[in-house]
């Protein structure tokens, strides 16, 4: 199966494309950058920070822009990783940010969850907060290992 994904026509035209395969890499770090920010901003209002704004409304304003970056990210993963998929499915870095941004998703779904059902200030959510933070800190660093052991 991988190796029909590294045959197709799209992951060899990143292969030899001069300027395709850089477009998407861009768009991969772009959305990540729009992700974590994002993300990152939500846990900071969660754990206290800008009392100020009502936490409801930062989220509401905030889980959109997550949302559409997580779906760009993944789409242009998933690019990235068509064109050499058996070197990545071996890395152990590729492996560990694969874990992590499912666990990263997952916790959002909690905190979604749960924030409909309890105060956003709870124990709990803080609890979620600071590992959500510390989830896409261990995204960020996973990704930027992979290209040490390819």
């Amino acid at each position: 199966m991988l190796e029909a994904l590294e045959a197709t026509p799209f992951a060899s035209a990143l292969r030899t494309s001069f300027a395709l395969y850089p477009l998407v890499n861009a768009a991969h770090i772009l959305s990540l950058g729009a992700l974590i920010t994002s993300a990152l901003l939500m846990d900071a209002r969660l754990l206290g920070l800008a009392r100020h704004l009502p936490a409801a409304t930062v989220v509401a304003t905030l889980r959109p822009v997550a949302l559409t970056a997580l779906m760009l990210a993944v789409t242009t993963g998933f690019l990235l990783f068509s064109v050499r998929p058996l070197e990545y499915a071996a890395n152990p870095a590729f492996r560990i940010k694969l874990v992590l941004v499912a666990m990263a998703v997952l916790n959002a779904g909690l905190v979604t969850a749960l924030g409909d059902r309890r105060p956003l200030e709870s124990p709990l959510i803080r609890l979620l907060a600071i590992a959500s933070i510390l989830l896409w800190l261990g995204v960020l660093m996973a990704g930027r290992f992979i290209g040490f052991f390819v």
